[in-house]
């Protein structure tokens, strides 16, 4: 399982210090958008950002199948997480909370949010693992230990 190493507590906001604000009246209020723009013009979250995506949906792209048994199967979990882990260890907090915790006004954005910070590759099973399975593999794995 997923696990950040980083404290989340103290935030407060969608937004955190540095990260940009919903200030401009002329258009759309977007805080996930900007967060993003944000990341991007930053070339170490750029490259982190973009090396956890490619790695946690490589398998779902390389697959071209539309069943999604197909992709989970192929789908290296343990590089995912790997990733992930050092995209939050590696990006500065300003940015990093700016994706985690950015503010969506409607499901769409949510969905893309959820999908961009949580790929489904980090969680999705092939079959649903009963609750001692789930305490076995979390004993063995030294980051959910």
């Amino acid at each position: 399982s997923f696990l950040l190493s980083s404290p989340l507590l103290g935030i407060h906001s969608g937004t955190s210090k540095g990260q940009p604000h919903c200030s401009d009246p002329s258009r759309p209020c977007n805080p996930c958008l900007d967060a993003t723009k944000a990341c991007n013009l930053n070339e170490n979250c750029k490259r982190q950002r973009s090396n956890y995506i490619s790695t946690c949906t490589r398998a779902q792209t390389q697959s071209q199948q539309p069943s999604q048994s197909q992709s989970q199967d192929s789908c290296n979990r343990k590089r995912c997480h790997k990733a992930l882990r050092q995209f939050f260890e590696r990006v500065e907090t300003q940015y990093t909370y700016g994706l985690l915790f950015c503010s969506c006004k409607d499901q769409a954005c949510a969905e893309r949010r959820r999908q961009t910070i949580v790929p489904s590759c980090s969680y999705l099973d092939k079959s649903k693992p009963n609750c001692l399975q789930l305490r076995n593999t979390c004993r063995m794995d030294v980051h959910c230990r």
